[in-house]
């Protein structure tokens, strides 16, 4: 499934006067979402919608789903993934990722309720670039998805642990 999410009038001023902006002036981020529930999807979508982003969101619903479009669809900008998911976990779909150098620079970002350190830990260890808890209400969820879909990706560099996870609470 893919969804276009973006700000509902955008303008920009050419001498002094303003003129609506075509989509295809305003590059878009291509972003998967990787969770099997579905209403946190819907909130993922709605988060992207208020954070005034001009993004194509895409869904798979586990870490299989996420290989099979991975191998087949046009690799995606940046993926969010949740950890516990049926049939392939998100910790053994970042690893098998990661062996795949087609995708060694691929923004992987696991997005989920945990906040165990054992798990954190190991998504560290097996190449995810960052570990977001998902927030627990939905201003929250719009600055975190906010930051971390504007972040310069090409020139991004590993943080260290201390800083691979983000919260609510993160500025």
């Amino acid at each position: 499934m893919h969804l276009i999410c973006g700000p509902i009038s955008m303008l920009k001023i050419l001498n002094n006067s303003l003129i609506p902006v075509i989509e295809k002036d305003i590059p878009h981020l291509h972003v998967l979402l990787v969770d099997d529930d579905s209403d946190e999807s819907y909130l993922f979508n709605e988060a992207l919608e208020h954070a005034g982003l001009n993004i194509r969101l895409s869904r798979a619903n586990n870490g299989n789903h996420l290989l099979s479009f991975l191998l087949s669809e046009p690799t995606p900008d940046l993926v969010f993934m949740d950890i516990n998911m049926p049939y392939k976990d998100g910790v053994e779909a970042l690893a098998e990722i990661r062996k795949n150098p087609r995708f060694e620079t691929l923004p992987l970002v696991i997005y989920s309720t945990t906040n165990n350190e054992n798990s954190i830990n190991a998504c560290y260890k097996k190449g995810a670039n960052l570990f977001v808890i998902k927030p627990n209400n939905f201003d929250g969820m719009v600055k975190v998805v906010k930051k971390v879909c504007t972040v310069d990706w090409t020139n991004y560099k590993k943080p260290s642990r201390e800083e691979f996870v983000i919260s609510e609470g993160t500025s």
